[in-house]
């Protein structure tokens, strides 16, 4: 696979971020619109793979996951702008939606590598799945409603080790069943190391240390 192939949902991410910071309003608007339009490519991908046709990028691009990979970083992200500026506030108005239609777009890779992940290949992908399952479930509002804020906000730190189990499906290949272990670094995986770094050093700076500075000040 080629470097570019590898990071094509690096590439999507930021597309989307870039449409969603003229656009945010109106994809919340039409949120189910365009959550049917993603279960509507999601189940033709499929279909098209069963019958063994492929279009192209125009599904290989759903199959590896890339699709819905652009949405989950575009998600991971949304928390570590500083406060009260646009990307903050633009992405926190779509990340519920992004989050589903990420899932959604997800399930075609998760189905045509299942047989692979459960023969023990780069397994963390499934464990990803799983946990992002009740975190998915729980972003509808209806939902929503009906749990404690302190409940809801526990179940959504989940989404830390999602996100560690995807960074770990991308960057590492790793193999573990009773007749053999291989654990290397994925090849062309430098940009998902480079995205790490960077949401922690958004993260200190942005986040955590204007909460403590207005921790400190309230204390004095």
């Amino acid at each position: 696979m080629s470097f570019i192939q590898a990071n094509i949902g690096i590439i999507v991410a930021l597309i989307l971020f870039g449409i969603t910071l003229y656009f945010y309003k109106q994809i919340h608007m039409r949120q189910y619109r365009y959550m049917a339009g993603a279960l509507t490519i999601s189940f033709l991908v499929i279909l098209l793979s069963l019958l063994s046709i492929n279009l192209g990028p125009v599904t290989e691009i759903v199959l590896s996951g890339h699709l819905a990979l652009g949405f989950f970083i575009v998600v991971i992200f949304a928390g570590v702008f500083k406060k009260n500026t646009l990307p903050r506030k633009a992405l926190n108005v779509v990340r519920g939606e992004y989050a589903v239609i990420g899932f959604i777009f997800l399930i075609p890779h998760a189905l045509t590598r299942l047989e692979l992940a459960l023969s023990g290949y780069n397994m963390s992908g499934l464990f990803a799945m799983l946990t992002l399952i009740p975190l998915v479930i729980t972003t509808f509002m209806f939902i929503r409603k009906k749990m404690s804020p302190k409940s809801w906000k526990t179940l959504h730190k989940l989404s830390y080790l999602t996100y560690l189990l995807i960074y770990f499906h991308l960057a590492f290949d790793v193999t573990i069943n009773p007749d053999f272990f291989d654990f290397r670094l994925s090849p062309n995986a430098i940009l998902y190391h480079v995205l790490l770094i960077l949401y922690i050093v958004l993260r200190i700076i942005n986040v955590i240390l204007p909460k403590r500075n207005s921790l400190a000040k309230s204390v004095k």
